[in-house]
């Protein structure tokens, strides 16, 4: 079990979201994806992009059983940091964590992939670098303003279960391993670990993680625990009432569901099957029609159902 020692309670938690976590997360799903269905039918919409980048010197870390350095994952300084910000602390990472858990992750690998990792750390960890810049440029960064509002929305939503219930009652929602008791957070895992967190710990939703959370105990990272969040429709679209369909039409009720998250053109489309060009037009007769909200965040237009839109989607919602 891992003991995450607070000392003053709930107030020594906080939220945030971590970029560079979401594509360390990605890299290991894209080793294993039998493991996780739901994202078939995004990694799918991907594909053309996923056999691009060449993610060997990341992958190398991500073999079952095998350990992930730490350094790979740093822990977010701020509730909303960038990417790069986490590649300039990954980049940072001081050469005696980089060698110590180099070593560890190569441990009953061979002496070939030994020396390949450990003669030259400082490459090993620049590779692993470009190759996570790689996959953040190709396949996250052209989604990530529809990700980041759904991360947004699973922050706001436990902040203000936290509030009304307290610590105790919320953190077996994020995952049945996690509890609260008096000052002490602990996660049932096969290790026993005291962690004491004088600037306290970390809580952080992750997109790309589903059966699991992941904890952060090293000396070098805020302690931290990574769980799965709800995706907010981000890797399939929910279910259509019938009823909408007869009345906008199949995609148009379609897209009406989907933006219970505000989402971006292109992950509209992917989510209704239809080229982007068609979500746009599709999205203009809803906005005509008072469904449909746009605004813009830089030059990608984000798309969200007006209070309008709420209400009739509520409506045409079967009854419990």
């Amino acid at each position: 079990m891992i003991r995450y020692r607070l000392g003053a309670g709930a107030a020594s938690v906080r939220w945030a979201m971590s970029p560079i976590h979401e594509v360390v997360s990605l890299a290991q799903l894209l080793t294993e994806p039998q493991r996780h269905a739901m994202f078939h039918p995004w990694l799918r919409r991907r594909h053309l992009h996923l056999s691009q980048p060449d993610l060997r010197a990341l992958t190398v870390f991500m073999a079952d059983g095998v350990y992930r350095p730490d350094f790979l994952d740093p822990s977010p300084m701020t509730s909303e940091p960038t990417f790069e910000e986490g590649m300039d602390a990954l980049l940072a990472a001081p050469a005696d964590q980089t060698y110590a858990e180099l070593v560890d992750a190569t441990r009953g690998r061979g002496a070939d992939m030994g020396r390949r990792l450990l003669d030259a750390p400082e490459r090993a960890r620049s590779e692993a670098a470009d190759a996570l810049r790689r996959l953040w440029k190709t396949i996250v960064e052209p989604e990530w303003v529809s990700m980041r509002q759904a991360l947004r929305a699973e922050l706001l939503d436990r902040a203000i279960q936290v509030n009304r219930e307290g610590l105790r009652a919320v953190l077996p929602r994020l995952h049945p391993s996690a509890a609260c008791e008096d000052d002490t957070v602990t996660v049932e895992k096969p290790v026993d670990i005291d962690v004491d967190c004088p600037e306290g710990l970390i809580l952080i939703p992750s997109l790309f993680i589903t059966d699991r959370v992941q904890c952060t105990t090293s000396d070098h990272w805020a302690p931290a625990i990574y769980y799965p969040a709800s995706g907010r429709y981000l890797w399939a679209a929910p279910p259509t009432p019938r009823s909408l369909d007869r009345l906008l039409g199949v995609t148009r009720a379609r897209i009406l569901a989907a933006l219970t998250t505000p989402l971006q053109t292109t992950a509209v489309a992917g989510l209704v099957s239809v080229t982007p060009p068609t979500a746009s037009e599709h999205l203009a007769i809803l906005r005509d029609a008072g469904l449909v909200d746009r605004s813009r965040a830089g030059r990608t237009a984000m798309h969200q159902l007006t209070e309008a839109g709420h209400t009739l989607l509520a409506a045409a919602s079967p009854r419990p």
